[in-house]
């Protein structure tokens, strides 16, 4: 029996991750969100208006609704422009005094609920409780990716909305749209909402890998900004804002889906159909409220649908096509079609009587804009949609390895928030982050409680931890740009970016099991899919190049338009650490709060600190040479820290 996933991460990674410390620290020349602060809010931008879906009906499903349904109307929306808080942060508690169990329990928390935690916010939490703290994010205005999205295109001299056919900007279109997105994950205040919308858009995946959306790319930060919406709201609403939307429907080919014509030898395009149910809301197999699957009288899963299920749902599907054309036969649509929610034409879609799952019965006659709420009401109503879409969201936020019991716990939320409402994504999102397993689960299940941190919110957890700021850009026409984070070639150097997933199946499927002991012992490991030994030692090169020295100012790059590069490293404030490195254990300690939460074994621990201590600074050495030793100590803390097993793994 496998002794628990962090003891496996060891056997499997150490030859890599820490092997790999110890080369980057001799290359190196080694010898080895802030707080929120009051936001503005405006009123909702054209834009966002006229890309929102309506609430939709979601009274006509089986679960009776009530006048605090969630819905997305009233969301509001922040003018804010991100930024790093570069205040000085508050001391974090050390090991043994009285506040060092609940700043740790506050780290653990934050790793689940934002995209890392930060010393203000511990603290933060430590003042309100998690509760209060989830209500005050609740409350938090929408930053909106497409509103500072379409102010760098004006800041850098790019059109906003260029013809639907200009790709000569496409990649410096994307790099724009890439460097928002860090910096909006990095630096808002909204970071509950940007977290679990991070998470949506791993469930209900676009990608601008292929060349179907590569010059979309107003289209898919107004797609971020979508999932973001509807984080606090309904999901049954977030349905049907993903199923309206244009880049979904050019990624799943809804768009120009046009109903049956046997002499044009014509037939509906069956993939939205297929995937929104096998994805996006009920599964390939039937399960239980706790998310375990149910058997047939042979021990064989039950199918949740069949191939006639598909072929119906996609009739249901016919009929729609970009916002911005007025005839279906038009291809050159303005750019706003990147934005607008698709629009249907009756004549095209396939107006006959459905029949879904053999008993579930749209009605003939029925409009394109109808027989969709009835088939989103019908998959809403499915038994399968709690189990399903709560144990993805836990697996992204907290474990891999639910119990049956957590999910149950969830999905029963997930139906009735406690007045009647079914898909209330807050009571649901509370529900997962203030349940005793995801707070003690470490404690009470080590064997199974944990999952593999992925790339991304490794890489976001660094430099929120240590105040990452971004690098203003001088223009060619002597213009310097505020800063920004640039990172889209994180898929070489993490194997992972936003919306960049090969498939619609995302980076990683949630019930993957990497071959050997986990497997043996059934449990799942997405995000192992893509951990490969070469990947290993390429996120070890990367942790490197975003340490070492990346805490000296730089002044520009230039000019943005023309750069052929794709990573501009953030710069990393380490004076905390810098004061700290003059005794190598309270340096540790604040590490172990900061980045493992009070996690740290001690032989990890003994380990690093007498490295740590056998390279303490040498006080024979000039100034300069004593600010060079101690900034080498805090790096290769810094570093040896986040490059091993244990980190690896967060519980």
């Amino acid at each position: 029996m496998i002794k628990n996933m962090r003891h496996y991460l060891q056997s499997y990674l150490f030859r890599f991750s820490w092997c790999g410390a110890a080369v980057f620290l001799v290359a190196c020349g080694g010898s080895g969100g802030g707080g929120s602060t009051n936001p503005v809010v405006t009123s909702t931008p054209a834009s966002v208006a006229a890309s929102s879906v309506g609430v939709s009906s979601v009274a006509s499903s089986k679960v009776a609704q009530s006048s605090s349904t969630p819905t997305s109307s009233s969301t509001p929306f922040s003018a804010k422009v991100p930024a790093p808080d570069l205040s000085a942060d508050p001391a974090l508690p050390i090991k043994g005094s009285p506040n060092y169990a609940s700043a740790t329990e506050a780290a653990r928390f934050l790793m689940q609920a934002t995209f890392g935690p930060t010393a203000k916010e511990i603290e933060r939490v430590r003042s309100l409780g998690k509760n209060a703290w989830i209500e005050e994010q609740f409350a938090l205005p929408q930053t909106l990716h497409l509103a500072l999205l379409d102010k760098r295109f004006e800041q850098i001299g790019l059109v906003v909305e260029p013809a639907q056919d200009d790709s000569d900007e496409g990649y410096q279109r994307d790099l724009q749209r890439s460097d928002i997105w860090w910096e909006v994950a990095l630096w808002s205040d909204d970071q509950l909402r940007q977290r679990i919308a991070y998470s949506l858009s791993q469930i209900l995946v676009i990608s601008n890998v292929s060349d179907v959306l590569y010059n979309d790319t107003r289209g898919i930060a107004n797609y971020q900004d979508i999932l973001a919406r509807h984080a606090f709201g309904n999901y049954r609403d977030l349905l049907k804002a993903v199923t309206l939307n244009p880049m979904m429907g050019e990624y799943l080919s809804m768009v120009r889906n046009e109903k049956a014509d046997a002499n044009r030898n014509i037939r509906p395009d069956e993939n939205y159909a297929r995937e929104i149910m096998q994805l996006f809301s009920i599964g390939l197999v039937q399960l239980n409220l706790d998310g375990t699957v149910k058997l047939d009288a042979q021990n064989n899963p039950i199918p949740t649908y069949d191939q006639t299920t598909v072929k119906e749902l996609a009739r249901v599907f016919t009929g729609w096509n970009m916002a911005t054309i007025n005839n279906w036969w038009e291809w050159t649509e303005s750019g706003a079609s990147e934005i607008l929610p698709m629009k249907s034409f009756a004549n095209y879609h396939d107006s006959g009587a459905k029949v879904l799952f053999g008993d579930k019965t749209i009605a003939a006659n029925k409009t394109p804009e109808q027989d969709i709420d009835a088939a989103l009401d019908i998959l809403f109503a499915h038994e399968n949609l709690a189990p399903f879409i709560s144990k993805q969201l836990i697996q992204r936020l907290v474990t891999s390895n639910p119990s049956p019991a957590y999910v149950s716990r969830v999905a029963n939320v997930f139906n009735n928030n406690g007045t009647g409402v079914k898909g209330d994504m807050k009571a649901v999102i509370k529900t997962i982050l203030l349940d005793d397993e995801a707070q003690n689960g470490y404690k009470n299940s080590p064997q199974t409680f944990g999952k593999l941190r992925e790339p991304i919110l490794k890489t976001a957890h660094l430099w929120r931890a240590f105040k990452g700021t971004g690098t203003p850009t001088k223009l060619e026409n002597g213009t310097v740009t505020p800063p920004r984070i640039r990172f889209l070639g994180s898929s070489r150097t993490l194997g992972q970016r936003p919306f960049g997933s090969f498939s619609v199946f995302n980076f990683y499927r949630p019930d993957y099991q990497h071959p050997g002991e986990l497997k043996d012992a059934n449990m799942n490991s997405p995000e192992f899919q893509i951990l490969t030994e070469s990947m290993i030692m390429a996120k070890a090169s990367g942790l490197s190049s975003a340490i070492f020295w990346r805490d000296t100012p730089h002044d520009w790059l230039e000019p943005v338009i023309d750069a052929s590069w794709d990573i501009f490293w953030p710069r990393l404030h380490l004076d905390r650490e810098r004061e700290l490195a003059a005794n190598p254990a309270d340096l540790l300690d604040h590490l172990n709060v900061l980045i493992m939460a009070g996690q740290m074994s001690q032989p990890m621990y003994d380990l690093i600190l007498n490295h740590l201590i056998n390279h303490k600074i040498d006080p024979t050495w000039d100034a300069s040479g004593q600010m060079w030793q101690r900034d080498m100590l805090v790096y290769e803390a810094l570093f040896l820290v986040m490059a091993s097993p244990e980190y690896a793994v967060q519980r």
